[in-house]
């Protein structure tokens, strides 16, 4: 995980090597924790779909392998639908 400070304030959960983002179906580029959460929320189900089905939970794969979140990479891992993924994130993220 990797933290900087940008005007006094922490920001965590941000990678920046471009090979650790996380490129969705749709072209979007994801960076964070936060751009997850954000762009989950406007996702279309088909883009959702194709990363998180029967077979996979590539989100999961990425929290736990990227941000070392076991935990939170589990718990998304048994989620499979976009709320249940954005009801983790979000109290992930505003706790």
């Amino acid at each position: 995980m990797v933290s900087f400070t940008v005007n006094n304030t922490i920001i965590n959960n941000v990678v920046l090597d471009s090979d650790k983002r996380f490129f969705l179906k749709d072209g979007q580029i994801l960076n964070s924790l936060e751009d997850l959460f954000q762009e989950l929320q406007v996702m279309e189900n088909h883009v959702f779909e194709h990363h998180v089905n029967s077979e996979k939970n590539d989100f999961a794969n990425w929290i736990g392998d990227v941000f070392g979140d076991k935990f939170l990479a589990k718990n998304v891992q048994l989620a499979k639908d976009k709320d249940a993924t954005l009801k983790l994130l979000f109290m992930n993220l505003f706790k």
